[in-house]
């Protein structure tokens, strides 16, 4: 027995391992949860990869985690080249110089030190303009033009013929950073025969002449502090003389003959800064204007205009500017003296991409002078009384812009006036009755107002045009239409530069109907088309031509004056 335990034991250490070894593997196969794993995948091959054989349901479709273990090439040479051998292989040839930023200028025409327009028209009309520009230092300068027409008439005994002579000159200096100081002066010589239609009414043996002179001057001082703060102020006054001859054997001359002064002056200031908000401006103005006027059948009469105005504009989101003003004035003439408030608000809202609304109402009291009236109807006879107007109005536009340079707009406003200016031709009763000169007559009134039009810039510099087409109601509140006052009108114009030295224009104007009190009906309507064109033949010299009335139309503006038919003037340009 003591001999066989040997031989036992020797058996049952060469069998234990395979009875271990078969019990882990059935166990580690039916019920043990631990997992197999290959030491080799990790420590030879970097890889892991656990298997559960204990677990009897399927692992999960798609699941498969990889481990966060990055590998490295084993084979990898560091990088031992120096910058020298690195760029070796690498081909060198001759670079060329880098290509400049595209710049795009604009472009200003080249300043013009002066220019003389000199020319001729049928009907004997020869025309001036001028204009001349001088610069003593960087600060200072002084600029001026002239112009000069008249002719001898168009109607027989040279009835109808005129002289026009206008001359603007400003000095302006530049007296430090942010003063600025400039002076305006104006002077006038214009004269006109004014003919009688009625030419076979007894007792006229000369045409009658009315004669117009008057000067004009203004200082302006400005401080500039920035582009949203400053002060402005300003000081001067006009005089105007106009003188009526008509001799008459039969009817007195005090009824067509006499002659009309007037002293003029005006003082303004304007004072203006930033708010708190952004693009938000303040500005606070005032004024006064007023003059005497001497009338040869009545004594010296005066009237005044003085104004207050607080202005608040500011921009919202970008899209909508508005801007406001609170005001009040007084104002005296020869007939009243009235404290009136004229407000006034403005806003303009970017609707779209190019699409813009605009709105405007207003009330405003004004005066125009003596001279005003008389530029307006140079047959006005000189018995001219002054009143004051106040007007309420409202206005709405739009306007939109498809492409840059063109733009279409339209819009609709409307007025109403108190003591509105209207002309009415004076009758004289001296054996017959005939009618006369003009004279102004007041009135209320309310005027109505469609339009549309558009500017088109089809070809930048080459080809541009522009119109505007307007229908109006101009109601008299006593009733009728306001005289001389049209019911319909176009305006157009279009120019053409096929070559940098030659321009072509052309340019129309359409007037409708007008009540005529003294024709007991209207006025007819009339079309005027011109044309003109001008040659550069060199930097200094150029000719030009024009064609007034193209269609020789017979037409009047003021009933019982006729105007020119066909005019063609030529002459030369001199620009240096």
């Amino acid at each position: 027995m003591m001999k066989s335990t040997p031989l036992f034991t020797s058996l049952f250490v060469l069998l234990l391992p395979v009875l271990v070894f078969a019990q882990d593997g059935q166990g580690g196969n039916q019920g043990s949860l631990l997992p197999e794993i290959n030491p080799q995948d990790i420590e030879i091959r970097s890889e892991f990869q656990a298997s559960f054989p204990g677990l009897r349901r399927q692992p999960i479709l798609g699941f498969n985690p990889k481990p966060r273990v990055y590998q490295v090439d084993p084979n990898r040479m560091p990088f031992m080249e120096s910058r020298e051998d690195a760029v070796a292989d690498i081909s060198i040839t001759q670079l060329g110089r880098p290509e400049p930023p595209t710049r795009s200028l604009l472009s200003y025409p080249a300043r013009t030190n002066g220019y003389l327009r000199a020319g001729f028209g049928s009907y004997i009309t020869p025309m001036i303009e001028a204009y001349g520009y001088h610069a003593f230092n960087e600060n200072r300068g002084l600029t001026g033009n002239l112009n000069v027409r008249s002719s001898e008439g168009h109607l027989s005994d040279d009835q109808g013929g005129f002289r026009y002579m206008d001359f603007n000159a400003r000095y302006f200096e530049k007296i430090n950073e942010k003063w600025r100081f400039s002076v305006d002066v104006k002077a006038q010589a214009d004269q006109n025969f004014m003919f009688y239609p009625e030419n076979t009414a007894p007792g006229f043996n000369e045409t009658p002449e009315k004669e117009y002179l008057g000067a004009y001057g203004k200082m302006t001082v400005q401080k500039i502090n920035n582009a949203f703060s400053g002060m402005k102020y300003s000081l001067g006054g006009s005089i105007f003389d106009t003188e009526l001859t008509a001799k008459s054997a039969s009817v007195p001359l005090r009824a067509l003959s006499g002659e009309l002064n007037e002293k003029a002056y005006f003082a303004g200031f304007k004072i203006y800064w930033p708010g708190n908000r952004q693009y938000e401006t303040f500005d606070v103005s005032g004024g006064i204007k007023g003059g005497t006027y001497d009338l040869s059948s009545a004594p010296n009469e005066d009237w005044m205009l003085l104004n207050a105005d607080f202005t608040y504009e500011r921009l919202f989101n970008f899209t909508t500017r508005v801007n406001g003003k609170a005001g009040v004035a007084y104002v005296s003439d020869a007939f009243s003296d009235k404290v009136y408030f004229s407000p006034e608000v403005e806003i303009t809202h970017y609707l779209a991409q190019g699409l813009q609304l605009q709105g405007r109402a207003y009330a405003t009291p004004e005066v125009q002078s003596v001279q005003d009236y008389h530029e307006f109807n140079r047959f006005l006879n000189t018995n001219t009384q002054l009143r004051h107007t106040y007007t309420l109005g409202a206005e709405a536009e739009a306007q939109f812009q498809l492409i840059e340079g063109n733009r279409i707009f339209g819009g609709v406003r409307y007025q109403h006036a108190q003591n509105f200016a209207y002309y009415q031709r004076d009758s004289i009763l001296s054996g017959i009755r005939f009618n006369t000169f003009y004279d102004v007559n007041y009135g209320d009134a309310n005027i109505f107002e469609l339009y549309a039009g558009a500017s088109h810039q089809l070809v930048p510099n080459k080809f541009w045009a522009d119109a505007k087409v307007y229908a109006r109601s101009p109601k008299l509140s006593s009733g009728g239409n306001i005289p001389y006052e049209e019911r319909l009108g176009l305006e157009a114009g279009v120019s053409f530069r096929p070559v940098k030295e030659l321009t072509i224009n052309s340019w129309a104007e359409y007037i409708g109907k007008r009540r005529a009190p003294a024709e007991n009906g209207d006025l007819d309507a009339f079309f005027l088309l011109s044309a003109g064109a001008e040659y550069q033949i060199n930097d200094t010299f150029g000719v030009f031509g024009k064609m007034l009335n193209i269609l020789d139309n017979e037409y009047a503006v003021w009933s019982g004056y006729p105007e020119r038919p066909l005019q063609i003037f030529g002459g030369l340009t001199v620009k240096f």
